[in-house]
């Protein structure tokens, strides 16, 4: 997860029950969930993981980001020269290989946490009110005599960030279409 209970309380100044926290956790996997799948890719915690491809022109792309390390390639079971570029290894020829590399962030970007934390305490007034998680957009809340109004469902209905913000988060952490990896364990 990019963000725990305590991010929250601390950005809220507010104390939860463990009960409660455990709750909070539940919340802000889904916003983790969320984020990565927007970004296209897992960005933390840090993994080392195996995959098999074939080479285009003798050139591997490293489907994860920011690479940590290449930690083996091999044909066949058997070690294999390569020379490494940034999100990509060279290995010589277009047979195919297995490649275990190491990639991700050891504890997750600050801006994850905050997105995960705003995107969770958006949710917070809805669940309290019980109203459930996804009704529409919030567009305002009174005070005297309670009233919340929603605005129609549509682009801001449930966990979502704007496109602008969504955008940001894919430039920067994000690779585009991600090969499926095995993780080792």
């Amino acid at each position: 997860m990019f963000a725990e209970a305590k991010d929250l309380s601390k950005r809220l100044k507010r104390e939860f029950s463990p009960a409660e926290s455990e709750w909070l956790d539940e919340l802000l996997a889904d916003a983790t969930a969320y984020l990565q799948r927007e970004i296209g890719q897992q960005v933390a915690p840090r993994q080392t993981v195996t995959f098999s491809d074939w080479p285009s022109a003798g050139w591997v792309d490293l489907p994860q980001w920011p690479v940590v390390s290449v930690d083996a390639v091999e044909r066949g079971g058997v070690p294999v020269a390569f020379e490494e570029r940034p999100g990509r290894i060279r290995v010589g020829s277009d047979s195919k290989v297995d490649v275990t590399f190491t990639f991700g962030y050891s504890e997750p970007p600050r801006d994850l946490v905050a997105l995960c934390c705003a995107l969770v305490s958006q949710q917070l007034l809805l669940v309290e009110a019980e109203l459930g998680l996804s009704i529409g957009g919030l567009s305002s809340v009174a005070l005297d005599d309670f009233k919340i109004a929603f605005a129609d469902g549509g682009e801001g209905t449930g966990l979502t960030l704007p496109k602008v913000t969504l955008d940001g988060l894919k430039q920067a952490y994000g690779r585009g279409t991600v090969t499926q990896v095995e993780v080792n364990s």
